[in-house]
C-alpha cells in the first residue's frame, strides 16, 4: 500500500517516535511510506536520515483547516495514497477532510486518554470521516467508547513498539553515560524521560526523591526532557534539599545513550490527565530495567506487578518512595526484574510486531473501501 503518515505537532515526544519507527517497520514490510510534519520539524529530519520520503506541511490556524486539507488532498492524490494515518488531533480533522470523497482511507491514531470530540467538526470527522481508530491501549479505547461515543467495531488498540540495540551497545553506552554523568558503579541511577508538563507527576516524584535520598545517600535521579514546569521544578528541588541528586538534563535526542546507564526506570503520571502509552516506559523493558511506576492510562499492560517491577497508586510519593527502596536495597531481585522486563518486550513490544497489527486495520479498512 501507499501509505502517509501524519503528526502536527511541534514538539518530539513518544507520539512523534511513534511515527518515525511505524515508518520504518511499515516499510521493511513492503508498504510505500510518506511522513508529513510541520516544516523543519526534528520528526522530519529523522525520517530524511532514515530514508523515509516526507512532505512538510504548515498545520497551524484554526482558520486555515480547510486550506491544508486541500494541500493535503493534493498529496494523497499525486501519491495514490491508500491509508492516510493521522496522530494528531489538527492532522486527524484535515486528514479527514482530504480523504472525504477519495479512495483513500482516514485512520485516527489516539495517543492520549482524552476524549477527541469538543465541536461539531470534530463529531462529523469522528462520525463520517474516520474509517479506523487505533488507540495505544485500552484505556483510550474506554474514553471513545464513553465519551466520544464511537462504535466498539471501529476501534482497534495496538501497543505502540519500539527497536532495540544490541547488548554490547548498551554495555559500551553505560560506561560512556555513567562517565557523562560522573558516578562510580555502586551508584544507583533512576532515570525518568518525560516533558515537564502538569500530568507527567514530576512534583510527586521529587517528593519521592526526597524521601529515597533520606535512606539512601547512594542514587541519582537524572530527568530526561523540557517543558514549561523547569523553573518550578527545580525550585521544587532545592527547598526539598535534593538538588545534589536531581538532575534536570533537558532535552535528549539520542535516549538509546542514556537508559542503559540507569539502573532503574521511573514514571510518575497522574491518573487518566492524558497518560496512555508511554513510549519511555517501553524504553525501560527494551534496556532490561525495573520499572517502578504509577498505574495510570495503559502503563499496567508494560509492567507486570512484582516481576518486571512495581505499581503504584498515584499522587503517592511515599508509596513510589518505599516500591524504589525495596528494588534498591534487593540487587539479585533488580537483576531478575530487568531480565523479566527485556523478556516482556521481546514477546508483545517490539516494533515488529506492531507494524504487524497496524498494517491490518490498514487491510481492513482498505478493503471496505
Amino acid at each position: 500500500m501507499n501509505i502517509l503518515l501524519t503528526n502536527a505537532t511541534d514538539i518530539f515526544a513518544g507520539g512523534e517516535d511513534y511515527v518515525l519507527i511505524l515508518g520504518k517497520y511499515l516499510r521493511e514490510r513492503g508498504h510505500a511510506v510518506w511522513v508529513s510534519a510541520l516544516p523543519g520539524h526534528l520528526l522530519l529530519q529523522k525520517c530524511e536520515a532514515a530514508g523515509l520520503p516526507t512532505i512538510p506541511v504548515s498545520y497551524t490556524g484554526m482558520d486555515r483547516v480547510f486550506a491544508v486539507a486541500r494541500e493535503l488532498r493534493k498529496h494523497l492524490r499525486a501519491l495514490g495514497i491508500h491509508v492516510v494515518h493521522s496522530n494528531a488531533n489538527y492532522d486527524r480533522t484535515c486528514a479527514a477532510i482530504a480523504a472525504a470523497w477519495t479512495g483513500t482511507r482516514h485512520v485516527a491514531g489516539v495517543h492520549s486518554t482524552h476524549s477527541i470530540q469538543h465541536n461539531l467538526t470534530h463529531w462529523l470527522r469522528n462520525r463520517y470521516g474516520t474509517a479506523h481508530f487505533i488507540t495505544d491501549a485500552d484505556a483510550g479505547r474506554s474514553v471513545l467508547i464513553r465519551e466520544d461515543h464511537i462504535p466498539e467495531e471501529r476501534i482497534t488498540t495496538v501497543p505502540i513498539g519500539i527497536e532495540d540495540d544490541p547488548p554490547s551497545y548498551r554495555a559500551d553506552m553505560r560506561a560512556r553515560t555513567r562517565l557523562r554523568l560522573g558516578v562510580d558503579e555502586d551508584v544507583i541511577v533512576i532515570g525518568n524521560v518525560a516533558r515537564l508538563v502538569p500530568f507527567k507527576g514530576h512534583q510527586y516524584l521529587l517528593e519521592s526523591i526526597a524521601l529515597v535520598a533520606h535512606k539512601e545517600p547512594r542514587v541519582l535521579f537524572p530527568i530526561l526532557g523540557d517543558g514549561e514546569l523547569l523553573s518550578v521544578l527545580q525550585e521544587q528541588a532545592r527547598l526539598l534539599g535534593i538538588e545534589n541528586v536531581v538532575r534536570f538534563l533537558g532535552f535528549q535526542d539520542h535516549l538509546e545513550e542514556w537508559y542503559p546507564a540507569f539502573d532503574i526506570y521511573t514514571h510518575s503520571s497522574v491518573e487518566l490527565a492524558a497518560e496512555m502509552f508511554p513510549i519511555a516506559i517501553l524504553r525501560a523493558l527494551a534496556a532490561g530495567l525495573p520499572v517502578i511506576c504509577t498505574n495510570v492510562g495503559g502503563i499496567a499492560m508494560m509492567v507486570e506487578e512484582g516481576k518486571t517491577g512495581h505499581l503504584v497508586k498515584p499522587e503517592r510519593p511515599d508509596l513510589l518512595a518505599d516500591a524504589l527502596l525495596r528494588v534498591i536495597h534487593d540487587p539479585a531481585g533488580r537483576k531478575a526484574m530487568g531480565i523479566a522486563s527485556a523478556e516482556l518486550f521481546q514477546r508483545q513490544f517490539h516494533a515488529r510486531a506492531m507494524a504487524e497489527n497496524v498494517e491490518r486495520v490498514y487491510n481492513r479498512v482498505h478493503k471496505h473501501a
